[in-house]
């Protein structure tokens, strides 16, 4: 009996720290407390097979003994090294922790469209709606309406460059406040991601008036769009503004009126390193990431989730029937 209480005593000793161990392990991952329960209540059961099947497992006669020592032994080691990530699972972590899950999901879904179109289905795309928006919270809401008016977009195929861009910056930025720490680093300095962000959003802005009818207005417009680009200009982006202006100013001198100046961001039209210098300037997220944006930026943000919203409720809220007249 001696010898079942020094077993079942080191297997005590050794659950408690791997339990101890866990625990941090748990904390880290910002699982629900219900996690933490069944890890407990895991080493709980280990502990409690150990001090009544082992000194029962002793007592068997002999002949039984071997077998019966080498079936509890399994029993527990398979206790023990039940892996941690079913608990994760079965626990589920704090609605803010699954929301940084879902939104990394999101970035993933969106680079393999934009890279793929058609390469994800509608109804992946819903779910990952549906995942985001049963995460909503006071402290979350914005961050939820940016997730998910992205994959409306994507959805729709209707992506706007200065929106997507607009979108990034501020994920990004609520994202820090949320999960300090925890973000992925920005490619460049604050002054840098804003200087990219102004020629990002020149461009784009330039891109929306290509695609409109060309009126006087929109080509004067136009014309000074492509003026300011030379606030922009320096070594590194020289080439890719040469080719801005060459090619708008091809567009420009086009008459009648011919299809949109660049359409769904086909690059080609700035010539054959188009995309390449695209991809260049602004390759990754990242590259935009810690910009500061401005008033206008912020009042953009505010009136693209609010046409949303209120085109969502007039979906939801279905037209009166007409009365019939009275008399």
């Amino acid at each position: 009996m001696n010898a079942a209480v020094v077993a079942a005593g080191g297997i005590t000793v050794l659950a408690v720290l791997l339990f101890f161990e866990e625990g941090g392990v748990l904390t880290e991952a910002h699982v629900r407390a219900r996690a933490h329960v069944l890890d407990a209540a895991r080493w709980a059961f280990v502990i409690a097979c150990s001090w009544v099947l082992i000194p029962l497992a002793l007592s068997q006669p002999e002949s039984l003994r071997a077998a019966t020592v080498l079936s509890l032994a399994g029993l527990i080691v398979a206790l023990m090294l039940l892996p941690l990530r079913w608990f994760v699972r079965l626990g589920g972590r704090g609605p803010t922790w699954e929301l940084r899950r879902a939104k990394v999901e999101v970035a993933w879904l969106a680079n393999k469209i934009r890279r793929h179109p058609g390469s994800v289905s509608s109804s992946r795309l819903q779910q990952s709606i549906d995942r985001v928006e049963a995460l909503r919270t006071i402290q979350t809401s914005e961050l939820c309406d940016l997730l998910i008016a992205e994959i409306d977009d994507l959805m729709a195929g209707t992506e706007s460059w200065n929106e997507a861009g607009r979108r990034s910056i501020r994920i990004d930025s609520l994202s820090r406040k949320l999960w300090p720490g925890e973000m992925p680093p920005p490619d460049f300095d604050s002054a840098e991601a804003t200087f990219r962000w102004k020629l990002y959003r020149t461009l784009g802005e330039m891109i929306e008036v290509g695609l409109q009818d060309p009126t006087p207005q929109s080509r004067a417009h136009f014309r000074k769009l492509m003026l300011s680009l030379e606030e922009f200009r320096r070594e590194d982006t020289e080439a890719f503004i040469d080719d801005v202006e060459d090619s708008a100013s091809i567009w420009l001198a086009t008459r009648p009126a011919q299809p949109p100046w660049i359409a769904s961001f086909d690059f080609g039209a700035l010539g054959p390193k188009g995309l390449e210098e695209v991809r260049r300037i602004w390759g990754r997220d990242a590259s935009l990431w810690g910009a500061l944006l401005d008033d206008g930026d912020f009042v953009a943000i505010k009136e693209d989730l609010a046409r949303r919203a209120t085109s969502i409720r007039r979906t939801e809220d279905p037209a009166p029937e007409p009365r019939e007249a009275v008399g």
